[in-house]
């Protein structure tokens, strides 16, 4: 099935106080438990393609070879990471992508909290404008985005 995606873009960057988390930056010793995450947000949702653990690694590895470290951030509860949210940079703009919640962790807002702190780092470090892709028909990350001040840029290519 092919699914398409928009863009979303939010500028100027806007940020307000997010929930206090847990938050640490991404390493690769998290590889594991973070592709286990990935796995558990994705199943039964509109982004689950059937993938399976080496897929997840496999997209995990990805992220670690291109995220901005400063500005992404795992959120735990206690050792155990329950979502993240990490920044990549396409075309010279900055993008958060992906944002991860564990399925028991959802609607809880800290997707929300943890993009919230993504926007204020980008904005502390002089950044103005900051994009997001989101598979369209995926309402509850519309909601999020659009809920945060981001609007809908275009189909993303």
């Amino acid at each position: 099935m092919t699914r398409t995606r928009s863009e979303y873009r939010l500028s100027p960057i806007q940020t307000s106080m997010s929930r206090a988390l847990d938050l640490g930056q991404p390493d690769e010793s998290q590889r594991d438990a973070l592709a286990a995450l990935m796995l558990d947000a994705y199943r039964y949702t509109i982004d689950d393609e059937g993938e399976d653990l080496a897929d997840a690694l496999a997209a995990v590895d990805q992220y670690f070879a291109s995220i901005v470290r400063p500005h992404s951030f795992v959120v735990f509860d206690g050792a155990v990471p329950v979502a993240f949210s990490f920044v990549v940079v396409v075309n010279d703009l900055h993008y958060v992508d992906p944002v991860v919640v564990s399925a028991d962790r959802k609607r809880q807002g800290v997707g929300r909290a943890a993009v919230q702190h993504c926007l204020r780092s980008l904005a502390a470090d002089g950044v103005s404008e900051v994009g997001a892709t989101i598979t369209d028909g995926n309402t509850a990350s519309e909601a999020l985005f659009i809920g945060l001040g981001f609007s809908r840029h275009g189909s993303w290519p």
